[in-house]
């Protein structure tokens, strides 16, 4: 029987990770015997959920079984079992059967890539379509689970992700800096979001309590899995799954916001004209509003991204399309745009004033006095009028992305620009490893 297996939010800030989840389960079902279709799928949705944990990220696992009803029990007791319920997690697991997934599911996924997603929605969904499921809490995850087996990839890239002895979660991670930015130059532009060379950061490993121990990001598995051991670390792993994601694309920012009807905590991108002078205020943070359909839209665009200089150049009439996240405003204030990344469609001409050159000297001429005119202290050539010129800007119209520090796990890095991945499954590649 051809199963889709959804899990999601079985995590807290205090630790777990849903991946790993999929991993201790992935293995369970290998033992017992069932075959994998498919890579098992990590899908990154609404980054600006405001109660999501690190990166919002949904597994799914997509498998073939002989007996479906031994599977979901067993799926049920490992969610059971290992979601961190004391500190908040709020699990849902959800199981489809059959090739393809509703149509309805697809749509599930675009909305919470998108927006905010009512569960109470999704479980009529569900039920409708007589999908078996199972939740724990405020089964908030049942959204995710759905959704990260409706998710139609345009675009997918793989992740490498090693787990921890479970004797190490909580402990520093220890990875040499050196081997991740060496082979971050040696892979490129097959690899991306390993090493910020601005901040001397290395991206791979997360700094929570969780059992993940570092995630190799790319275009393809088998690249990944070749280059792990490039990444020199002495702490004994637990094994490593490879799941395709939506990592890296920035599908989240594919879809146009209505300036009139800005909706709190949904993604996407908005085109307009800078409005007014942008303002470095307390931090370095950038704040600017543009206009888009007569309406103005406050922006803000924070510095450890990087860009709050840029920001700061821009000025009143420069078209820009502007890409990220909405924030709900505190009460007496307008709801803000979180700026990811920016593009400068066109800048803006700026022109001032300056007094005449002597077209013999090549000297500027001094003003006479107010309706007297200009003249050339050196030969006393005279001139009647100042001249116009254009003011360099400082800045040239282009597509502008945060420091790799600061990008989401969603965020399209610039060698992806263009790019699109169909990634195969390869069942005879070591994709899992226990």
């Amino acid at each position: 029987m051809h199963l889709h297996i959804g899990i999601d939010d079985t995590d807290s800030v205090r630790g777990m990770c849903t991946t790993y989840l999929g991993f201790v389960i992935a293995e369970g079902l290998i033992r017992r015997g069932a075959t994998f279709l498919d890579y098992p799928r990590l899908v990154r949705l609404n980054p600006n959920v405001p109660w999501k944990t690190r990166g919002n990220g949904a597994v799914s696992l997509e498998v073939s079984v002989d007996d479906t009803s031994d599977t979901r029990e067993y799926v049920i007791r490992m969610v059971e079992k290992y979601s961190d319920l004391k500190h908040g997690a709020n699990p849902g697991v959800v199981f489809v059967e059959g090739v393809r997934a509703p149509p309805a599911l697809s749509r599930i996924a675009t909305d919470a890539l998108y927006g905010i997603v009512d569960i109470q929605d999704v479980q009529r969904i569900a039920q409708k379509l007589q999908i078996q499921y199972h939740t724990m809490g405020s089964g908030q995850g049942m959204v995710g689970a759905l959704a990260a087996i409706g998710y139609e990839f345009g675009d997918s890239t793989p992740e490498l992700i090693t787990y921890r002895m479970p004797s190490m979660c909580g402990e520093p991670r220890v990875v040499d800096p050196m081997s991740v930015r060496t082979m971050q130059e040696a892979t490129y532009p097959y690899t991306f979001g390993s090493y910020d060379y601005a901040s001397k950061r290395v991206l791979i490993t997360p700094r929570g309590p969780d059992p993940v121990f570092y995630g190799l990001r790319g275009e393809d598995p088998r690249i990944l899995y070749n280059i792990r051991d490039m990444i020199s670390h002495s702490e004994n792993l637990l094994g490593h799954m490879i799941f395709r994601t939506n990592q890296g694309t920035g599908d989240h920012l594919s879809r146009p916001l209505d300036a009139s009807t800005l909706t709190p905590h949904s993604s996407g991108f908005l085109y307009g004209k800078v409005y007014g002078t942008p303002q470095v205020g307390r931090g370095g943070h950038a704040y600017f509003a543009v206009k888009s359909d007569d309406k103005i839209v406050p922006c803000a665009m924070y510095k450890p991204t990087g860009l709050a200089g840029l920001v700061s150049l821009l000025v009143s009439g420069d078209a820009v399309t502007v890409g990220g996240g909405v924030r709900a405003g505190k009460p007496g204030f307008s709801d803000i745009l979180n700026v990811e990344d920016i593009r400068i469609e066109r800048l803006a001409r700026i022109y001032a004033r300056q007094n005449p050159r002597c077209s013999l000297c090549n000297k500027n001429m001094k003003s006479q006095g107010k309706g007297q005119g200009y003249r050339c202290m050196r030969c006393g050539a005279t001139a009647d009028s100042f001249c116009t010129i254009e003011v360099h800007r400082g800045i040239h119209a282009g597509h502008y992305l945060p420091l790799p520090g600061s990008q989401r796990h969603l965020t399209r890095p610039e060698q992806r620009r263009g790019r699109t991945n169909d990634i195969k499954f390869d069942g005879k590649l070591p994709w899992f490893l226990a």
